[in-house]
């Protein structure tokens, strides 16, 4: 009786343990994440090339990007006139990248119907931007308004931009980690998470700073002008003004301190407390 009942105990234990064999291999693999490109230095943009290299180590890439140079382009696009044209061609680490005629955002909207329609993206990643995007310069950003689309598009975005000197390889390194941390922890619809990369030492993990926007480090505070060569109107270039000092605390103040800067930024800007403050007036005629 007793060996009956230890050979049952075996025989259940084997069969849990087949079972079990079985559940892993029938058990589908985890999707790769799936991460949508763009930029708005265009599609031969260095720092675009590197972004895409560094995110295809972690997920499956998909390029789509502006066939020429649309810096300062912001969140604007062209595609509701006319018609405009998209090519395929080959990238080092994406599987499929399209340059588009058109402003960031319009690249993104092509890559997410084009190519998102079956399988949806887990994230735009728009950049890597060569130059500063931090503080109120965001506003001008089609590296930003890239993200925007992404983000209106109910997909989480990140825009990362650098200072001129600043390396690609910190740049990549701080987007694979926040993307990382946000698969973890994660990531709300309707954000774009902006990363500001200062010049910093590429063989160090650098300082995170997560502020609020805040800042404009470059202004228009005049024009040179002078008449047009056929007589009709004024030629104009603008007169820069450059800060370096800026409110603690904010964006800006722990760019130039040689922080690398997070600031999160709504889709939404619609300020709710004004919302709240007009709907207590009598809005009635005369």
């Amino acid at each position: 009786m007793r060996n009956t009942t230890l050979s049952l105990v075996f025989l259940i234990g084997l069969i849990s343990f087949v079972a079990g064999l079985l559940a892993q291999e029938e058990a589908p693999s985890p999707s790769p994440l799936r991460i949508l490109v763009a930029n708005d230095d265009g599609i031969d943009s260095p720092g675009l090339h590197a972004l895409v290299l560094a995110l295809s180590e972690i997920g499956e890439v998909v390029v789509s990007a502006p066939e020429e140079n649309c810096s300062g382009a912001s969140h604007s696009s062209i595609a509701f006139s006319g018609t405009h044209r998209a090519k395929q061609i080959d990238m080092p680490g994406a599987i499929k990248a399209w340059a588009v005629e058109g402003t960031p955002s319009d690249a993104v909207t092509w890559g997410v119907l084009m190519e998102g329609s079956e399988t949806k993206f887990d994230y735009v990643v728009s950049g890597i931007n060569g130059g500063s995007n931090v503080g109120e310069i965001a506003h001008y950003s089609g590296t930003i308004g890239a993200a925007m689309e992404g983000a209106g598009l109910g997909i989480p975005a990140i825009a990362v931009s650098q200072s001129r000197q600043g390396s690609h390889v910190v740049s990549c390194k701080v987007v694979v980690n926040l993307i990382t941390r946000l698969e973890e922890k994660g990531a709300p619809s309707g954000i774009v998470w902006a990363v500001e990369v200062p010049k910093v030492d590429a063989d160090k993990w650098p300082e995170i700073a997560v502020a609020p926007m805040s800042g404009r480090y470059v202004q228009a505070v005049g024009f040179d002008t002078k008449e047009n060569e056929d007589g009709e109107g004024l030629i104009f270039r603008p007169q820069l003004k450059f800060e370096r000092e800026f409110e603690e605390g904010g964006s800006s103040a722990a760019f130039m301190a040689g922080k690398v800067v997070i600031t999160p930024l709504r889709y939404d800007w619609s300020a709710y407390d004004e919302i709240e403050r007009l709907r207590e007036w009598d809005w009635g005629g005369d």
